[in-house]
């Protein structure tokens, strides 16, 4: 079953436009006097018992784009903790970091977090300064542990055993595989490494066969296993959450598959398809609904002659993926198919073959006074599909050169989003394919690759300065002083209009002192909000934007504004109370 990765999408961009025959290369900052170094040190504890946690890999990142005029040293520090947990980090340089843990047997977890795979805790460090009371609590992980049996209770060796939770994808809750393992000769299974939270398993007997292998009669069934969710669901409309806390060890999730009227998909390959000794070419059928698109149903090999066959499909409503498995894995076609009560048969799959594109990147404008000195090769372009089925592999990337020219390799058929983060001091004004700007809008390239991108920065983008108030239950304590802020608090600033992929929110983890600054924001009115525990994704759905419509401050930037904000806090609890009205659960 092929293994779809999801490729991030953060892209570190301190580039320079033009001008680097006006300008001399800027210099890279002195490095930091010994005195002005600073110190990070503390424990790390297991976040349920209090325990210390020995042997973890404790990580200080740099946190935001780099600056050659600013910056100097290294731009991550690492440390091992001791038996008693303690850990120091000497020698840092003044900024602003990210501090997380990771080690088997516990989630990678940043410091602040409430929950694991969260965001944490911006440290900004003063010069000397010595943060030495960190308390790092990592998450433990969870275990689901179960077996795999028929309808008459005889163990399902060698099933595959899936775990699926709900995850927010451009404002929409989606079914997404957080893990997987086999089931051994006795049927058993044991998924470790599992955040808390609830869980879809499914247990399914795949089909990885060459078509010649599958011996059948033409038009009538095969009963075969099917998908089978915990306990005995066929569907996840049916099927029952397995809900895990920190450290848990769940036994006796026992799932009990289920057999049913299966059939084939059969078809051919139209195109031209890699003639290399090396290159595999396989299909597969995954769940057409968008809230599913990751579970596979059936696999199989293309032949010689360029057909297919898929056995073992249940009825429903199909993607066919044709994928190479040789060199670089990626997606080479898809077909819709639907499967009743009966085979499908004759269904073709058009191969269009992966292209190429070519572009510029362009400045406008005069830089401030003092800015850097830019640097057209930093700048990087990047494609991200809009089905993510299409992610075979990375997207397709390219880096300008010096005179602002770049070329995307290897572009398949689809739809995408084009990403480039702007370079310090601009903002992408505009993204014109042909004769349409796409900024913000989707690039349809279902027909094939071809065509010039045109990409054009501007100086100007505006700033914003935020300070994280108190709740106002909480302002004052025994002692007369102002209660501690939350430790994970995000600065959010959120267009009136989303792009068409959900992105263009703009985000900051406030540091330990509750400020956050918020650089190269395109011009625009905002809504800003200070969110405790802040989901990104969640926060693409219009629903919840709707509902924190007055619990924030707008802003309204100009080209090389700054503006200075303050913000009350959205607490968990308050964004729990949002979710709950709207029937949604927090989730990742």
């Amino acid at each position: 079953m092929p293994h779809i990765r999801v490729a991030a999408l953060a892209l570190s961009l301190a580039a320079s436009l033009g001008l680097t025959a006006q300008q001399p290369p800027a210099t890279p900052a002195a490095p930091t006097p010994a005195d002005q170094k600073c110190v990070v040190a503390g424990h790390v504890t297991n976040s349920v018992s209090g325990e210390p946690v020995k042997k973890v890999s404790v990580r200080l990142m740099r946190n935001g784009p780099v600056n050659v005029n600013t910056d100097s040293g290294p731009q991550a520090y690492t440390a091992i903790s001791e038996a008693d947990g303690s850990f120091r980090i000497e020698g840092v340089d003044p900024g602003r970091y990210m501090l997380s843990g990771q080690k088997t047997g516990f989630i990678y977890t940043n410091y602040g977090a409430k929950k694991p795979l969260r965001q944490g805790t911006v440290l900004t460090l003063s010069p000397s300064q010595q943060m030495t009371d960190i308390n790092l609590a990592l998450f433990p992980q969870a275990v689901i542990s179960g077996k795999v049996v028929d309808e008459d209770g005889d163990p399902v060796g060698g099933a595959m055993v899936q775990a699926y939770v709900q995850s927010w994808q451009r404002g929409k809750l989606r079914y997404m595989p957080r893990g997987a393992t086999s089931a051994n000769d006795l049927g058993e299974y044991r998924m470790s490494g599992l955040a808390p939270g609830k869980y879809y398993i499914a247990a399914q007997k795949m089909n990885f066969g060459m078509a010649d292998e599958e011996k059948s009669t033409p038009g009538k069934p095969e009963i075969r296993p099917v998908r089978t969710f915990y306990p005995e669901a066929t569907s996840l409309a049916t099927a029952s959450p397995v809900e895990v806390q920190p450290a848990q060890d769940l036994s006796g999730m026992d799932i009990r598959v289920h057999s049913a009227p299966t059939y084939h998909i059969r078809g051919k390959i139209a195109g031209n398809l890699p003639n290399s000794d090396n290159q595999r070419i396989s299909v597969s059928t995954t769940a057409r609904d968008e809230d599913s698109m990751f579970m596979f149903a059936g696999q199989s090999m293309v032949k010689s002659d360029h057909t297919f066959d898929i056995s073992g499909v249940a009825p429903g409503s199909y993607m066919v993926n044709v994928f190479g498995m040789g060199g670089t894995f990626r997606v080479m076609g898809q077909q819709p198919v639907d499967v009743g009560q009966g085979d499908a048969n004759d269904v073709v799959v058009n191969i269009v073959p992966a292209g190429s594109m070519h572009g510029q990147v362009h400045i406008e404008g005069t830089p401030q006074a003092g800015a850097p000195a830019f640097n057209m090769t930093n700048v990087t372009v990047r494609l991200t599909p809009e089905d993510m089925r299409m992610m075979g592999g990375p997207p397709p990337n390219g880096k300008a050169k010096q005179d602002g020219s770049f070329t995307l390799d290897n572009v398949a058929p689809g739809k995408y989003s084009v990403n480039s983060n702007a370079p310090q001091g601009t903002y992408l004004k505009s993204i014109r394919f042909g004769s349409q700007d796409i900024l913000g809008k989707t690039l349809d390239l279902s027909g094939g690759a071809g065509g010039d991108l045109e990409l054009t920065f501007r100086y100007g983008p505006g700033e914003v300065d935020a300070t994280v108030q108190p709740a106002q239950d909480s302002a004052a304590s025994s002692n007369g002083q102002p209660a501690a802020l939350p430790s994970n608090i995000s600065v959010v600033l959120i267009p009136d209009v989303l792009n068409e992929d959900g992105s263009g929110i703009e985000s900051s983890n406030a540091n330990q002192n509750g400020t956050s600054t918020l650089k190269n924001i395109p011009p625009g009115h905002y809504r800003a909000y200070a969110i405790e525990d802040f989901n990104y994704g969640a926060m693409q759905n219009p629903d919840v934007q709707k509902q924190l419509e007055g619990k924030g401050t707008e802003v309204e930037l100009k080209e090389n504004d700054k503006k200075q904000i303050q913000l009350p806090i959205i607490t968990s609890d308050d964004m729990q109370q949002i979710l709950a009205r709207l029937g949604l659960e927090d989730v990742q």
